[in-house]
């Protein structure tokens, strides 16, 4: 039961490859926006919320179907697919290895506690637009057409508890396949270091624009970015001009990048080296550039 209890965000089965301890790979480096001393800290005990995807009914029962969904699904970083993925040259543009990794980074998107609070945000913002209104509306006008709304669900939706949105953020979650299959248009490269340098977060799948302003996926300066391992680093984008499935040695340097990976952290960095010397690269590479 402490095990089900305990929901990580971020799979310990993912960090394994980023840990510390490359014997036991149970030990991983830890540094927080907030400041503190860098801690050297169990990946068990790391990304983790209770019950962050059991949601309780009325009667106190709690449904952990999700949570054994996500377990299934985790188990793919223990196949020896992923240590291929991770460690050697695959090949990208595999359909098969698209679909793997495109699925777990799309679920590693939306998994995390950030994104539960938006969709409760998002569900405060609705109830509160909709309050303003005399009546709820019982018909809406598309191209010219009229459709009527079915309004008897809108009690339940407007005083939902906060299991009731979780089962809502849950449900986004469990038919995320069309971020998966958005992430399979774009190109795929992997920028790889022969020396392990690269770090991740808890809240690995960095989505941005090159403007920082994000305009969608498709657009054609949307980037992805997915650390797989110290060595590995993912990256998906539009650039279909240029070669896809290609492996770039990392030239510039990794301050660059981990930077980028840490701006878009939740809270932690996790690193299989002491996080102060991933600091002092990204302070080198942004005073090399001005900054």
């Amino acid at each position: 039961m402490q095990k089900i209890k305990r929901n990580h965000w971020v799979p310990q089965s993912y960090l394994k490859a980023f840990a510390a301890d490359a014997d036991k790979r149970e030990k991983i480096w830890r540094f927080g926006k907030a400041g503190g001393d860098p801690e050297l800290k169990p990946i068990e005990k790391v990304a983790v919320k209770f019950y962050l995807y059991v949601p309780q009914d009325a009667d106190g029962q709690r449904d952990y179907a999700f949570e054994k969904r996500l377990s299934s699904l985790e188990n793919w970083f223990g196949e020896a697919t992923w240590h291929k993925v991770c460690h050697g040259y695959v090949p990208l543009e595999s359909e098969p290895i698209q679909k793997m990794m495109s699925l777990l980074a799309a679920v590693m998107c939306m998994r995390n506690p950030l994104q539960f609070e938006r969709s409760k945000a998002m569900h405060r913002q609705i109830v509160e637009a909709y309050k303003a209104l005399p009546a709820i509306p019982e018909t809406f006008e598309h191209q010219g057409k009229t459709y009527r709304l079915d309004t008897a669900s809108w009690p339940a939706y407007r005083d939902a508890s906060e299991d009731d949105m979780k089962r809502h953020w849950l449900s986004t979650i469990g038919s995320i396949g069309w971020l998966a299959e958005a992430f399979m248009t774009m190109r795929w490269s992997i920028v790889f270091s022969e020396e392990p340098v690269f770090i991740t977060t808890d809240n690995p799948v960095v989505v941005m624009h090159d403007s920082l302003e994000f305009r969608g996926l498709r657009d054609a300066g949307a980037r992805v970015y997915f650390p797989l391992s110290p060595t590995r680093l993912l990256v998906m984008d539009n650039m279909h001009n240029e070669p896809s499935g290609q492996y770039y040695p990392l030239k510039v340097g990794v301050g660059n990048f981990n930077s980028v990976l840490w701006d878009n952290a939740l809270e932690y960095m996790f690193a299989h080296r002491h996080t102060d010397l991933v600091c002092r690269e990204i302070e080198r590479e942004a005073e090399s550039m001005g900054c």
